[in-house]
């Protein structure tokens, strides 16, 4: 005979399903496709979606995609796809509520990203990759880079944004200051005589990217520390493609949207690797991965469409219905609201990148590494700020702390120690 009490007690596994489909209500369908082809067998793709954490405030998903473009092998690609994620994730506090979760992301991204680059150069492996790494939180777009593959949105109310820099040095002025400031140089391959070939190059290396993750063999000017740019969407979603270079150095932000419009996204991303090679040829490995963020009461996307069909039936994949009624033709849709830019952030220097309003939820890590999360015992963190003119206007307690190991790295990619024997290599 059953009691009152049993009427009250609900397994914790249907709670967690009720809290998913009230989540997934609220929240936006992922839908993601990738192509490629490749000529060197050095890109590599991460896909995962429906991540499941428990947070403050009960069961949060989110989605993870990245693109990692190796060179002079595919050892660093590899070991970044593998381990990358599990390095940003360890760098968020635990029991954080959703949207302290998504505003501590751009800060466990550049200790993700410096402690993968460490952990890897720690093999005595030459390779190099770059890394665009994206993770949609709810309607929360977090995209981390480094290198020169590139992540662009166009949101249902149209317009392009680009989410990702590109640091090649022939087109980024700021990461030239840099490299030369930090005692590096700057030029193109001197084939003897005064002449001067190819793209621009940090010296000693030959690199011509000035980020990237790997690359122990052209020294420390090269910095793992990522671009981030945080956007929320509207309800109305929107599309995002990645790209490996293979892709941006055949078509434009324009043409890869325009020519893959009203298509699904598995579809979209074959035609947009199909263009790149159609007009350059397969010269590099040539990958792309398209998402679409739509809201659940979408209209179903057309099953034959032309690509020259223009951003109106795009638009129409995305408009979200009133709440009110549905049965009212065009007068049942609403206009959604605009992109909302959230974070923004490039510098290469770690003591600006991870004191963003130190969270409070950190002062229990007061004794933890910010970038590899070794524990230290008191006294042994060294303050970030170590070394620049802030530290006079701060308390010797103020974090965040670096271990030993970790405060070398900062200091090699500030230019502030010599970095080994440095080996020529004409990598690209």
């Amino acid at each position: 005979m059953s009691t009152r009490n049993d009427h009250h007690t609900v397994p914790l596994s249907v709670l967690l399903k009720r809290e998913l489909a009230s989540e997934r209500i609220e929240r936006p369908e992922i839908v993601h496709g990738q192509a490629s082809q490749s000529k060197k067998g050095e890109d590599f793709t991460l896909l995962k979606t429906e991540c499941q954490r428990m947070v403050g405030d009960g069961v949060s998903t989110y989605s993870v995609f990245g693109l990692f473009d190796g060179h002079n092998g595919s050892a660093a690609a590899i070991y970044s796809k593998e381990t990358l994620l599990k390095n940003v994730l360890r760098a968020i506090p635990s029991d954080l509520n959703r949207d302290e979760w998504v505003a501590t992301l751009p800060r466990a991204l550049v200790a993700g990203f410096v402690k993968t680059d460490k952990d890897f150069q720690e093999k005595a492996q030459t390779s190099g990759t770059t890394a665009t790494f994206v993770i949609i939180e709810g309607w929360v777009i977090t995209v981390a880079s480094v290198g020169d593959s590139r992540c662009i949105l166009e949101p249902a109310e149209g317009g392009i944004y680009y989410l990702s820099a590109d640091h090649r040095l022939d087109c980024n002025e700021g990461e030239r200051e840099r490299i030369t400031a930090s005692g590096g140089e700057v030029g193109r391959l001197n084939t003897g005589g005064g002449a001067e070939i190819g793209p621009l190059r940090c010296w000693p290396g030959g690199l011509c990217l000035s980020r990237s993750i790997g690359d122990m063999d052209v020294g420390e000017y090269i910095v793992p520390v990522p671009y981030v740019k945080q956007v929320k969407l509207s309800t109305a979603g929107g599309r995002l493609i990645i790209s490996s270079d293979g892709v941006w150095d055949a078509l434009t932000a324009e043409t890869a949207f325009d020519c893959c419009r009203g298509m699904p996204a598995d579809a979209a991303a074959a035609q947009i690797v199909k263009e790149a090679v159609l007009a350059k040829g397969l010269r590099d490995d040539t990958t792309c991965i398209v998402i679409d963020i739509l809201p659940h009461e979408k209209p179903a996307a057309p099953l034959t469409s032309t690509k020259k069909q223009g951003k109106g039936v795009f638009k129409s994949m995305f408009r979200r219905k009133s709440s009110e009624s549905s049965s009212h033709g065009e007068k049942g849709y609403i206009e959604p609201d605009v992109v909302e830019e959230m974070y923004e952030e490039g510098s290469a220097m770690l003591s600006a990148r991870l004191d963003t309003k130190y969270p409070l939820c950190n002062m229990f890590r007061l004794f933890t590494c910010a970038v590899c999360q070794v524990e230290m015992k008191p006294g042994e963190g060294i303050s970030i700020h170590s070394g620049t003119s802030k530290l006079g206007k701060l308390r010797p307690w103020d974090g965040p702390f670096l271990c030993l190991s970790c405060q070398e790295k900062k200091e090699a990619m500030e230019g502030k120690r010599p970095f080994g024997d440095r080996h020529s290599s004409g990598s690209d």
